[in-house]
């Protein structure tokens, strides 16, 4: 769809296609067959080589309408890219405010969005600060960690009762 897309938008910027596929390898494969001078298809990134397609990066898009919160969309906005992402309600829940959506599963829709996007470097510049600063807020590892200790202190009882031990020789059933 990304693809189908990208065709129909006048730019000359390249796409770049990074990551494995949850399809089948001759749907991975296919895509593969489309790569020309306008499309790169990249294996999976990490480290170094994931942070230097980032930080090149105008806009990072996310058509899947399969998966929910992807760690994908928030390295992009970690690294202050503009997100463009379907608008599937785990989407819509990362991205909020900080960034586009599309409606999922419209190559058209995605391509007017696209269009727009590429077009304007500021817009993109100003979403990319404001994503990356709701990652900072909301979605480093410390925070996420520290909500997670408060709901667990929260759920557990506030004092067990302590039983006796048990008298050398007796049995525990």
């Amino acid at each position: 769809m990304l693809i189908d897309a990208l065709a129909k938008t006048d730019t000359p910027l390249k796409l770049v296609l990074a990551g494995g596929s949850s399809y089948t390898d001759d749907y991975a494969t296919s895509v593969r067959d489309r790569s020309d001078k306008r499309i790169k298809v990249l294996d999976w990134l990490s480290g170094g080589a994931l942070e230097e397609v980032l930080t090149n990066a105008a806009l990072f898009v996310l058509p899947s309408d399969l998966e929910g919160s992807s760690l994908a969309l928030l390295d992009a906005m970690g690294a202050g890219v503009c997100v463009l992402a379907s608008d599937t309600p785990e989407n819509c829940e990362v991205v909020a405010d900080a960034g586009f959506s599309f409606k999922r599963g419209d190559v058209d829709d995605l391509q007017r969005m696209l269009s727009l996007l590429l077009s304007d470097e500021r817009l993109r510049r100003a979403a990319g600060a404001s994503a990356q600063q709701r990652v900072r807020q909301n979605y480093l590892w410390g925070k996420v960690v520290s909500e997670i200790e408060a709901v667990y202190a929260e759920l557990a009882p506030k004092s067990l009762p302590l039983s006796e031990p048990a008298e050398a020789g007796s049995r525990i059933a």
